[in-house]
C-alpha cells in the first residue's frame, strides 16, 4: 500500500510531516527561526515592477522577534522565544521576508556567516522567487551545504501566467521551469511554494497543479490558502469588489484532494496560512493551528486519502 512508503508519515498523519524529517535528522527538537534583513524584491524596487505582491503584507508574515532590530539581536530574542513557546534545543535559521538573493551574493553570505557563528543554528534556509537565481548565490549555496543543511524555498505560487499576472509576481512559468531546471544541478534542498484559492482559478487548475509539482526535483512543498490582508493591495480591492475565498469545509476538502495527489517522496512542510487576526480580512475561519492539522487528518481518514493516493 502506498502509505507504507511515506518515510515520514506518522502518527495519525497520512502524508509526509515536515516534522518528522527533522526529528530523524537532528534527533532533537528544532524550530525554524523567522529573520528580517532588510531585503526587497524586483516587483518593488522597479526593476520590474511596483507594489510587491497583491496579497503581501510582510507584517503579517513577521514573528514578534523579528521587530527587535539587528540580526544578532533577532536571533537572540527568537531563540529565547522559540524555547519557551515550543522547547526547542536547535534552530534553522530562515531568511524568510521579500527576496534574499536578489542582491550582491556578498550580502546574503555575510548575513549567513554572522547568524552561523551562533552554534545553536544547525541549518539555514532562504527564501526567493524564480527569477532571482544567479550562478554565484548557487554556487554559494551549494558549499555551504556540505557543512550545514541547506534548504532554498521558491515562491512559484500558481503554475499558471493568468494568476501571476493577477498577483502582480512579475515572473512568468518559464522563469520557473528554467529556475527548477537549474535547481536540478545542485545538492541542496528545494521548497516550492503554492497559493491556492486564486479567483482566476478553477477547482480543477488548482488540483491539475500536483501534475506539475510531481514532475520536479523538490524535496519540500508548502501549500498556502489565499489570505486577504489589511494594508495589502489585495485587501484594497477585496473591500471594494469581494470575491469567493475557501469555506473552511472547502479548504479541507480541497488540502485533503491536492495531498493525495503528490508523490510519496515529497514532504510537507506547510498546508495552510497562517496570518495574525489582527491583519486578516478573509477568510476567517475562527480555527487553531491544532484545530486546522487535526481536521485535515480527520477529513482524510473519513475519505480514506493518503499522499499519493491519485497521483
Amino acid at each position: 500500500m502506498i502509505h507504507e512508503v511515506l518515510p515520514y508519515a506518522r502518527h495519525g498523519f497520512r502524508y509526509n510531516h515536515y516534522k518528522f524529517f527533522l526529528d530523524d535528522m537532528f534527533h532533537t527538537r528544532v524550530q525554524r527561526l523567522s529573520i528580517e534583513t532588510g531585503f526587497t524584491c524586483p516587483n518593488r524596487d522597479g526593476s520590474k515592477g511596483k507594489g510587491g505582491c497583491i496579497y503581501c503584507n510582510n507584517l503579517a508574515f513577521m514573528p514578534p522577534y523579528v521587530l527587535s532590530g539587528t540580526l544578532d539581536d533577532q536571533i537572540k530574542n527568537g531563540i529565547a522565544y522559540l524555547k519557551k513557546r515550543f522547547k526547542a534545543e536547535k534552530f534553522i535559521l530562515y531568511f524568510q521576508s521579500y527576496t534574499n538573493t536578489y542582491g550582491p551574493v556578498a550580502v546574503l553570505e555575510k548575513k549567513i556567516q554572522q547568524a552561523l557563528e551562533n552554534k545553536e543554528i544547525i541549518g539555514i534556509s532562504v527564501s526567493t522567487r524564480p527569477d532571482c537565481l544567479d550562478m554565484d548565490v548557487l554556487a554559494f549555496l551549494q558549499d555551504l551545504s556540505k557543512n550545514i543543511p541547506v534548504n532554498l524555498e521558491i515562491g512559484i505560487e500558481s503554475i499558471y501566467e493568468k494568476t501571476l499576472t493577477w498577483m502582480n509576481r512579475c515572473h512568468s512559468m518559464k522563469d520557473t521551469y528554467q529556475a527548477l531546471s537549474l535547481l536540478e544541478k545542485y545538492s541542496f534542498d528545494v521548497t516550492a511554494h503554492l497559493i491556492l484559492g486564486s479567483p482566476t482559478e478553477t477547482r480543477e487548475e488548482m488540483l491539475a497543479m500536483t501534475r506539475e509539482i510531481n514532475r520536479w526535483n523538490l524535496q519540500f512543498l508548502k501549500l498556502h490558502h489565499l489570505q486577504v490582508l489589511k494594508e495589502s493591495p489585495l485587501g484594497k480591492i477585496y473591500q471594494k469588489n469581494p470575491f469567493h475565498l475557501f469555506l473552511y469545509e472547502e479548504y479541507l476538502d480541497i488540502i485533503t484532494e491536492f495531498i493525495a495527489r503528490i508523490k510519496p517522496d515529497i514532504i510537507f512542510q506547510r498546508l495552510f496560512a497562517e496570518a495574525p487576526r489582527q491583519y486578516l480580512i478573509a477568510p476567517v475561519w475562527g480555527k487553531r493551528t491544532p484545530e486546522i492539522v487535526m481536521d485535515i487528518q480527520k477529513t482524510m481518514r473519513e475519505k480514506n486519502l493518503w499522499q499519493a493516493d491519485k497521483r
